[in-house]
């Protein structure tokens, strides 16, 4: 890869990279939050609050569609391993440029479709929060978005796993430590 090419995106990407985590991070506690009050309430208050379902509703979308830019990123889903690992080795070459190429298309649908959705959605609001409805497929475009980044970067052979491109004052290792101790 470029040096320059890396220099000029590894600060952005790094930003995005840490807030997608932040997000998703500060999602999934407040998620344990909410539905720990409401079981609370429910099984010992004896008195539900109203919001509470409602708001794990909320968050579970962009929860999981953040989940799934994340997984993107770090090549983590487990059906693409699973299938390209037991290909002849011609074949697994094939399905390195295939498998971000399908999941661009996945993203720019997420974008396009979720997009309208929200739009669509944008004047009616969820009953206990007052929040407007396209507060949960919001998540959508914002997902395809990041897939589509991801997925475009692993088409021009930028890596995009956890710390491939940190820097040493990030206290992670960069990519040159990484090449080489993938050779040993």
């Amino acid at each position: 890869m470029m040096p320059k090419f890396q220099a000029v995106t590894g600060g952005v990407l790094r930003a995005v990279d840490r807030t997608t985590d932040t997000l998703a991070l500060t999602g999934l506690a407040a998620m344990v939050v909410v539905v720990s009050w409401q079981v609370f309430g429910r099984f010992v208050l004896s008195d539900s609050p109203p919001w509470a379902p409602e708001t794990a509703l909320v968050l579970l979308p962009w929860l999981g569609l953040l989940g799934v830019a994340i997984g993107v990123r770090e090549h983590a889903h487990i059906g693409v391993t699973f299938v390209a690992d037991r290909l002849p080795r011609r074949a697994r070459t094939a399905v390195r440029w295939l498998t971000p190429a399908l999941f661009l298309v996945f993203g720019i649908y997420l974008v396009v479709q979720g997009w309208q959705l929200t739009l669509l959605t944008m004047n009616s609001t969820l009953p206990a929060t007052g929040l407007p409805t396209a507060v949960q497929y919001a998540p959508m475009p914002v997902a395809g978005v990041l897939v589509c980044v991801y997925s475009a970067l692993q088409l021009l052979n930028v890596e995009t796993g956890r710390g491939a491109l940190a820097t040493p004052e990030d206290g992670e290792e960069g990519e040159e430590e990484s090449e080489a101790r993938d050779d040993r």
